[in-house]
């Protein structure tokens, strides 16, 4: 049994992403990550073995593909923006509130020109200010 990681705001990009790298960030979504040895983490390779964030339908931002058990959504962004949103070109900015039912944690994932930034907050104050996760 596992936890998940709930974000309930996407991050925007300076310009919509083009089909090209939108469709190769979805095929990694979709992809298993893994070294020669069967472990993802560290040392410039994935920190788990799922990235669940996605581009936005509109192709204008990136969010939460809202699948379950998401960990370490902080990394996966420092790593998504070092191995293709920065060569491509693109400046991701936004933040997103997350919580943890679990373990009553909470925060803010800010992006700002590329730089992810990580802010504890308290849970009730998050789910009080930006409502809570309803799954479709």
């Amino acid at each position: 049994m596992g936890f998940s990681t709930i974000y309930l705001r996407s991050f925007k990009f300076d310009k919509p992403l083009t089909s090209e790298h939108a469709n190769t960030l979805i095929e990694f979504n979709e992809t298993e990550h893994e070294d020669e040895v069967g472990k993802p983490g560290g040392g410039g390779k994935p920190p788990t073995y799922y990235c669940q964030w996605i581009p936005t339908e509109d192709l204008g931002g990136l969010e939460w593909d809202k699948a379950e058990k998401f960990y370490y959504g902080k990394e996966w962004l420092v790593y998504l923006i070092e191995q293709f949103i920065k060569p491509w070109g693109y400046t991701l900015n936004g933040e997103s509130p997350w919580y943890v039912d679990d373990f009553q944690e909470a925060g803010i994932l800010k992006v700002v020109d590329n730089v992810v930034i990580e802010e504890s907050r308290d849970i009730s104050a998050i789910k009080s200010e930006y409502g809570e996760f309803e799954p479709d």
